[in-house]
């Protein structure tokens, strides 16, 4: 298994130069075609036809209307040069893809088509309101997302990773969907948190990554869910992990609402590169 399509959205704004150099580098070391997304807002037209126009002329909402529309197409224009530039970078074949963004469906629908989706903690359609939050992308798409921090590594990502381990089908579904990154990587921990014992057939776990001719180092706490998450910063400070690999709401989404919980936690403001599957 590798990645041979690789998706990240880009915009106009300033942490996107980083986002598409990260993917690009991404799309060059495991020689994937890249796609960049940009998210085109049509936010006015729904605001027009949401809202009472008496007292407004045709041309006064043909003129806003035009304005809007300007100034989304200068906004793709900027982001679209950008990640072309990343992409020339490394060589890396690539294709531009502006999209309806007021909704998720189109920004779903071609993440489904890809094999990796890079995505910033969260992004609107351009000159839009509607927020998208790459955990949302994640739980509905069917594969993993790449989250990328507000300032990604410039170098290569996924050479000291860190998988949180429950033992949940989101941790299985993630660990087996990082293989491209763990394959490669110099160090893989493997971090089980264990509120109340250690049990568990973990020595199947390592086993099984040894059978993939991985190394892991096996690292068990038994720290409640409540400080779980401050377990997985603590480690990703210590062992200087690039890359944490995580299943995304290993408990009820309701749950995860009330109580916050890991994901929820580092999401908040990411330690580093987070690889999330559901």
């Amino acid at each position: 298994m590798t990645y041979r399509d690789i998706l990240v959205q880009i915009d106009e704004t300033p942490t996107s130069r980083g986002r598409a150099r990260f993917a690009a580098g991404l799309a060059g070391r495991f020689e994937a075609h890249l796609t960049g997304v940009f998210l085109k807002s049509q936010f006015l037209h729904q605001y027009m036809a949401a809202e009472s126009m008496s007292g407004m002329s045709p041309d006064m909402i043909d003129a806003l209307l035009t304005e809007h529309l300007k100034a989304v197409d200068k906004a793709g224009e900027a982001a679209r040069m950008v990640f072309e530039a990343a992409a020339a970078e490394t060589g890396a074949t690539s294709e531009w893809l502006t999209i309806e963004g007021d909704a998720p469906t189109d920004l779903v629908d071609c993440a489904r088509r890809s094999d990796l989706t890079v995505f910033p903690v969260s992004a609107t359609a351009s000159m839009g309101q509607n927020r998208h939050s790459a955990a949302s992308l994640a739980l509905a798409n069917g594969g993993p997302v790449l989250v990328a921090p507000a300032d990604p590594p410039s170098g290569s990502v996924g050479r000291n990773i860190l998988i949180g381990w429950n033992g949940s089908r989101e941790a299985s579904r993630a660990l087996h969907d990082a293989w491209p990154f763990i394959r490669e990587a110099d160090e893989v921990h493997v971090l089980i948190v264990s509120h109340g014992g250690l049990g568990g057939p973990e020595g199947l776990l390592q086993r099984h990554l040894e059978r993939h001719g991985v190394t892991p180092n096996i690292i068990r706490d038994s720290s409640d869910d409540a400080s779980a998450a401050d377990v997985l910063r603590h480690q990703v400070k210590t062992l200087g992990a690039d890359l944490v690999v995580m299943g995304l709401f290993g408990r009820p989404r309701l749950a995860e609402l009330i109580l916050g919980g890991v994901s929820n936690d580092l999401l908040a403001e990411p330690p580093c590169p987070l690889f999330l599957s559901h």
